[in-house]
């Protein structure tokens, strides 16, 4: 089985894994750590700010620092700015060539969800690579 069209065997070489530093994002990111791990692949967590309000260079700094505690040289982080998180994800997973991304079941409801429609479901529809969504309901 191949993950990616072009590869010859079953590699795993990067995961992205997008997070809004909550509770439940935190279960999907542990996750894609340890599979990381295991693969021995590269770990970029991603996080989607809907504005900036002064706090992207914290947010980034924050997100690099977790990076690396959770993989060391093989984490790396990318907060980006957008008003579809869905959209930017997906952005990210074709531009860094992910070969798996992770995402967690939890998203937005009542009317951000409308407006933004389901996350997870989203992504799974149109990205090249394998979606993990990882169970977070009642976590929180």
């Amino acid at each position: 089985m191949r993950l990616r069209r072009g590869k010859t065997t079953q590699q795993i070489e990067r995961i992205l894994v997008a997070t809004d530093r909550s509770e439940t994002a935190e279960l999907a990111v542990a996750f894609a750590s340890d599979m990381a791990e295991r693969y021995e692949a590269e770990l970029l967590l991603l996080r989607v700010l809907l504005s900036d309000d002064g706090v992207l260079a914290e947010a980034a700094r924050e997100l690099a620092e977790h990076a690396r505690d959770l993989a060391g040289e093989r984490g790396r982080s990318s907060v980006v700015v957008a008003d579809d998180p869905a959209e930017a994800i997906i952005e990210a997973v074709r531009r860094e060539q992910a070969d798996v991304v992770v995402v967690g079941s939890v998203g937005m409801s009542g009317r951000k969800e409308f407006l933004l429609r389901n996350v997870p479901n989203r992504i799974s529809h149109n990205v090249p690579c394998t979606v993990v969504i990882v169970q977070t309901h009642g976590a929180e």
